[in-house]
C-alpha cells in the first residue's frame, strides 16, 4: 500500500516487497516529470495524448493499487488489527483530502477529487472484510469489479455524487482519475496475490534478499516511505521544471495542427479508416477554432464550459463523418 510502514510487526518484513513498491514509485517519478515538462512547454505537447504514455500511467497505478492489496494481506498475516488498519487508511484518506484541496487552488478546472490516494483509501476500507473471506469469493468479486463498468452503468451515474463509482459515461476533467470500478478489482487481485505469497512463500532468493548497494537500499527506503514521497515529489518537480522553463523558455508550443495530427493518429489506432479519420479530425479542429477554443483544445486545458462545447463539436463531426462505414 502507498504508505509509511514504520510500525513494527511480529514477523520480519520482506525487503523485496518494499523494493517493488520503490520501483513503482520511481516509475511514477518518471511519469510526472514527463507531464511537468509537457505542461511547461519543455516537451512535445502530443505526449499527453499519446496512448503509450497513458498506458504507462495506468500500469503504474495498477502496480501501486495491486501492491496495496498485497500489503493488506501481509499486514493481516497474524490476524487483522482493525485499529491499526483503520488508522493507516485514515492517514491515506487525509492525504487524499489534502491533495484535493491543494489541486483545487492550483488547478481549479481540473483538480483531483478521486485520484489514486482516494481510491486506495476507499478500496482499502472495502477490502478489509475480504481479508478473511474465501479466496473464491474474493476472486469472484474482483472479476465483477473489473467487468462491471463494461456492462453496467449509464448517464444516471454521471452526477457528482455517483461519478466516483466509475459507472458513468462521463470522463471528468481532472489530473488524476481512478474511479472505484474497475480499480477495486485490481486491489482484490493484489489481496489474492498476497495470500498466495503467504501460503507458498516467496522464492528463497527473494525471501532472503537484503539490499547491499545504495540504489537497492534507496528503493527499499522509498517503498517504506512511499506516501511521504508521493506527497512531496510533485511540488518539488514542478518547482524545478518551472525554474528551468523560465531560464530556457518553452521549447514546444501546442497548436491546433498538433491536435489534428494526434487525433488522426488515435483514430487510425482505434481502427478508423484513414480518409474518414482525416475528415472527422479536421472537422473537430476547425469547429474548435470557430468556437474560439482551439488553443485550449491544443493544450488540453479545457475548462468545464469549454469541454461541453468541445463535446458538442465532436458529436456533430462524428455524426457528419462516421468513422466506421
Amino acid at each position: 500500500m502507498m504508505q509509511d510502514e514504520t510500525t513494527p510487526t511480529k514477523t520480519p518484513r520482506w525487503p523485496a516487497i518494499d523494493a517493488a513498491r520503490g520501483v513503482a514509485l520511481l516509475a511514477m517519478f518518471v511519469f510526472h516529470i514527463c507531464w511537468d515538462l509537457t505542461f511547461f512547454g519543455l516537451a512535445p505537447q502530443t505526449l499527453e495524448t499519446d496512448p503509450r504514455f497513458h498506458a504507462f500511467g495506468h500500469s503504474i497505478a495498477a502496480a501501486f493499487i495491486g501492491l496495496a492489496g498485497v500489503g493488506l494481506a501481509l499486514a493481516a498475516r497474524n490476524g487483522l488489527d482493525w485499529n491499526q488498519a483503520l488508522r493507516r487508511l485514515a492517514k491515506i484518506g487525509a492525504a487524499a483530502l489534502g491533495i484535493t484541496i491543494a489541486t483545487y487552488f492550483i488547478f481549479p478546472d481540473s483538480y483531483i477529487f478521486f485520484g489514486i490516494l482516494h481510491l486506495i483509501a476507499v478500496a482499502g476500507l472495502l477490502s478489509l472484510p475480504f481479508i478473511a473471506a474465501p479466496s473464491w469469493l474474493v476472486a469472484l468479486v474482483a472479476v465483477i469489479a473489473l467487468a462491471l463498468p463494461l456492462y453496467v452503468g449509464g448517464p444516471a451515474f454521471n452526477g457528482d455524487a455517483l461519478l466516483w463509482l466509475g459507472l458513468g459515461t462521463k470522463i471528468p476533467l481532472t489530473n488524476d482519475w481512478r474511479p472505484l470500478l474497475p480499480w477495486f478489482g485490481v486491489m482484490l487481485i493484489g489481496l489474492l496475490l498476497g495470500r498466495m505469497i503467504l501460503a507458498r512463500g516467496l522464492p528463497a532468493w527473494l525471501a532472503n534478499w537484503r539490499p547491499s548497494m545504495a540504489p537497492a537500499k534507496a528503493l527499499v527506503w522509498g517503498g517504506r516511505h512511499s506516501l511521504l514521497l508521493y506527497l512531496v515529489h510533485q511540488p518539488i518537480f514542478i518547482g524545478i521544471v518551472f525554474v528551468i522553463s523560465i531560464l530556457l523558455g518553452p521549447r514546444y508550443t501546442a497548436s491546433i495542427e498538433t491536435f489534428r495530427a494526434t487525433c488522426q493518429q488515435q483514430c487510425l489506432t482505434s481502427g478508423g479508416q484513414a480518409a474518414l479519420c482525416t475528415r472527422a479530425c479536421g472537422c473537430i479542429a476547425d469547429g474548435s477554432e470557430a468556437q474560439g477554443i482551439g488553443g485550449a483544445v491544443a493544450q488540453n486545458r479545457l475548462s468545464s464550459e469549454q469541454r461541453q462545447k468541445f463535446d458538442e463539436i465532436t458529436k456533430v463531426c462524428i455524426r457528419r463523418e462516421p468513422l466506421a462505414p
